[in-house]
């Protein structure tokens, strides 16, 4: 799943989904009223197909502290008869499965961090009470850490942030670690809309600011 920002935090074992690749952001303009929640299935029974080109734009908040970020599906590659996204931030590359799991975090062409087996943020269908349990390995230069994360499904919630107001699932993530992640995902966007989080002492918001589809054939 989901990146965050800033750096500081990648040494709290919060994944590579830590990396930074958010810039210092000025206040952004009000959104436009986007009117009614738009309906979708209360569980989404399939992951959403990503697209090169597909971008999310995020507003994070850590603290004081406060930024943008962009995400972009940059590629699709078949690695070991395994097919990924390529997802770019900042100047590092993340794959994720097309199960939307977290795989990897390369950058200049090296692979930074892992998750041996990657990272299930999702399993579909998002039914209400589902869960499920990873157990793996979080590899990095600094080491190796064990993770052991327990994801619950809570059901629909409406979420609103700058980019408008969605149906969306709520999930929820606890960990044998002193974090833990509440995520809304949106199937209009095709990812997560809004994203609550705590590793160790540091809380932190991510808020989608735009979403664009990937750019039509001609």
């Amino acid at each position: 799943m989901p990146v965050i920002g800033p750096r500081s935090l990648l040494g709290l074992g919060a994944v590579v989904l830590i990396l930074v690749g958010c810039a210092a952001g000025s206040s952004p303009p009000a959104p436009a009223d986007a009117g009614p929640a738009r309906r979708v299935a209360a569980a989404p029974p399939v992951p959403p197909v990503w697209q090169v080109g597909e971008r999310w734009v995020y507003e994070w908040t850590i603290g004081k502290e406060s930024g943008t970020k962009t995400i972009e599906v940059i590629d699709v590659r078949d690695l070991n008869g395994v097919r990924y996204y390529v997802v770019r931030l900042g100047d590092s590359e993340h794959y994720y499965t097309q199960a939307l799991h977290w795989a990897a975090a390369v950058r200049e062409g090296k692979v930074e961090a892992r998750m041996v087996p990657p990272q299930p943020w999702f399993v579909w269908p998002l039914a209400p009470g589902a869960r499920w349990v990873h157990q793996g390995r979080f590899e990095q230069g600094e080491g190796v850490m064990a993770h052991d994360d327990r994801f619950t499904v809570v059901g629909p919630e409406p979420v609103e942030v700058p980019a408008g107001r969605y149906e969306a699932v709520k999930l929820v993530r606890e960990t044998n670690q002193r974090d833990g992640d509440e995520y809304w995902y949106a199937p209009d966007v095709h990812w997560y809309a809004r994203w609550l989080g705590r590793r160790g002492d540091s809380q932190f918001e991510e808020r989608l600011r735009e979403y664009r589809p990937a750019p039509r054939p001609r």
